[in-house]
């Protein structure tokens, strides 16, 4: 009995007694302890749980109050935008204004039927004054291989913005790490990133006669700012940087800061010297012309009485 004790329990029709052993008394007593340390442990864990939770809530709204910000600050620069494009529309009248006077004017623009013999006095062109015209003026393509064009010159919607917009240059998809020639002989004017917004990394090159050139969304650039390039030089590699939906090179031709559609400069070679002319009537060719060829004449003097002197 030493072993053992006893448990009565009494209700209204008797009482009863039950002998329970010592070893089954010590069971009970630790299946309590189990179950009083199986809640605590589970209390401990639920708080735990719920300062996490709380944690996470507060993160959710410090999230949201950034996501406020971000929205207030893309407004600001949405209305920002609008007011330059606004500026930039006024600039643009007085730029046309100008042109009249530089020799780029809306007469020019609307005569597209001249002949070329009222333009251009191609007779007297020799081949010499034709290299030397190809050596400074952007001609060819600014890369080698064959490449897709996904986008050309003009008006289109954007591809990101989604919104109507003046395309400057020419897109040609292709690899990252495309190499980037010069078309002609000229100055590194810029190079680096940050260039009107979207264009990424970007080359700017400065020719003679008033054209420009822009290669934009790049990988990698060669020449340095204020370097001077020769037709065919290596400038850059193409890349996807800036805004970009994929891996391309932007391609513009500019002349007296007005751009051109850069397709009939990417198709213009010596053996199609003359399509330019036809197709790209916004430029006065026949004083232009004129003033290369008269500089190439110096030229080929200057070469005649060194080897003279020689």
């Amino acid at each position: 009995m030493k072993n053992r004790f006893v448990v009565t329990i009494t209700d209204v029709n008797g009482s009863k007694q039950y002998n329970i052993h010592q070893y089954m008394k010590q069971i009970l007593l630790y299946g309590v302890l189990l179950v009083v340390v199986i809640v605590f442990f589970s209390f401990i864990s639920i708080q735990l749980l719920l300062k996490e939770v709380e944690q996470i809530e507060n993160k959710r709204d410090l999230m949201q109050q950034e996501y406020v910000k971000i929205n207030q600050t893309n407004e600001k620069l949405q209305a920002l935008i609008d007011e330059k494009t606004e500026e930039l529309v006024k600039v643009s009248d007085r730029i046309e204004d100008l042109e009249g006077i530089v020799g780029l004017s809306d007469q020019t623009i609307e005569k597209p039927d001249l002949s070329l013999m009222e333009r251009v006095d191609l007779a007297s062109i020799t081949g010499a004054q034709k290299t030397f015209v190809m050596q400074l003026i952007p001609n060819g393509k600014p890369f080698r291989g064959e490449y897709r064009t996904t986008a050309q010159w003009g008006t289109r919607v954007h591809p990101i913005l989604r919104r109507t917009h003046s395309h400057t240059g020419m897109d040609f998809g292709m690899p990252i790490g495309t190499p980037i020639y010069a078309p002609a002989d000229g100055v590194a004017d810029f190079t680096g990133n940050g260039y009107n917004g979207g264009y990424g990394i970007m080359v700017k090159l400065e020719h003679s006669f008033g054209f420009k050139t822009f290669y934009a969304h790049l990988s990698k650039i060669i020449v340095q700012k204020g370097e001077f390039v020769r037709r065919g030089q290596l400038i850059a590699y193409s890349g996807n940087s800036g805004r970009s939906t994929g891996p391309h090179l932007h391609y513009e031709v500019r002349y007296l800061n007005r751009d051109l559609n850069p397709k009939p400069f990417v198709e213009w070679t010596m053996r199609d010297y003359t399509k330019i002319f036809e197709k790209e009537t916004s430029i006065k060719w026949q004083s232009l012309l004129t003033m290369i060829n008269r500089l190439a004449e110096i030229q080929g003097t200057q070469v005649l009485s060194r080897r003279e002197q020689k």
